[in-house]
């Protein structure tokens, strides 16, 4: 019977001690989870993946400004724009007197030319 006793007594003290390992693991698991070491470098890792792609759409956009081929499309408003003001000068010129109807539409339409060149310039200022 003694030597029962002796046997879970040192069965009961092993398992003391085991279960003090154990709660020193978790409170040392738990430790390094507030600290953030296990989750550290995730979260790092985001903030370098979020950046990234805001960098690219940043040079997608100057590309796209730089390539919009603004010059070539300044040159064309101006054409129209002569075209139209010809057209005008030779309504308004013509020896049966001019057709006002077609001088306004052409002037409105000079008009819209007009803004959408003014358009063009302010683009290529904001690039500069």
């Amino acid at each position: 019977m003694l030597a029962f006793e002796e046997s879970t007594e040192m069965n009961r003290l092993e398992i003391e001690e085991s279960e003090k390992k154990i709660e020193e693991f978790e409170d040392q698991m738990q430790k390094d989870r507030n600290e953030g070491l296990f989750f550290k470098n995730l979260g790092q890792k985001d903030l370098v993946d979020k950046a990234k792609p805001k960098e690219e759409v940043e040079k997608i956009k100057d590309v796209n400004i730089e390539n919009s081929g603004s010059q070539t499309m300044k040159n064309v408003y101006l054409f129209f724009i002569g075209l139209l003001t010809f057209g005008i000068v030779d309504s308004v010129a013509s020896s049966s007197g001019a057709d006002w109807k077609r001088v306004s539409v052409l002037g409105g339409i000079i008009v819209v030319l007009f803004s959408l060149f003014i358009n063009e310039q302010n683009k290529d200022n904001k690039k500069d």
